[in-house]
């Protein structure tokens, strides 16, 4: 004779319905914010490049081993760790410096994932 009531009651549906509603809003912020980073990092990389490539088109050809190390002082995104992504040469449209790094992402209950993120910037 209980189970009927039990199932019957409504007191803590709303509860239940603010845990669904919640857990999915929160983990489309979350979401949100990951892809913001993943953006603020492509940029910063874009940017130290193409501030290596104009470096390297004034002091050009003496600077060929500090190109690089420019670029990581031009990097303002999340940590690198201890590689270095960028790399310099001289040829094609002129000093041409390429980065390319494999940003990895964790998402919970389904797995980690690696994005790769390259640029290229040159300077006549």
């Amino acid at each position: 004779m209980r189970i009927p009531r039990l199932l019957a009651c409504e007191s803590g549906s709303s509860a239940v319905e603010l845990g669904v509603i919640a857990s999915v809003f929160l983990s489309m912020l979350l979401g949100i914010a990951n892809f913001a980073m993943v953006l603020w990092t492509l940029s910063s990389l874009h940017y130290a490049a193409e501030s290596a490539a104009r470096y390297a088109a004034i002091c050009a050809p003496s600077c060929n081993p500090a190109v690089t190390t420019f670029a990581v002082s031009r990097y303002f995104g999340q940590s690198l760790g201890s590689n270095n992504p960028f790399c310099y040469s001289a040829t094609g449209c002129g000093q041409t410096v390429t980065a390319s790094y494999n940003y990895p992402v964790s998402i919970p209950l389904i797995g980690n994932f690696t994005v790769p993120l390259s640029t290229t910037a040159c300077s006549p």
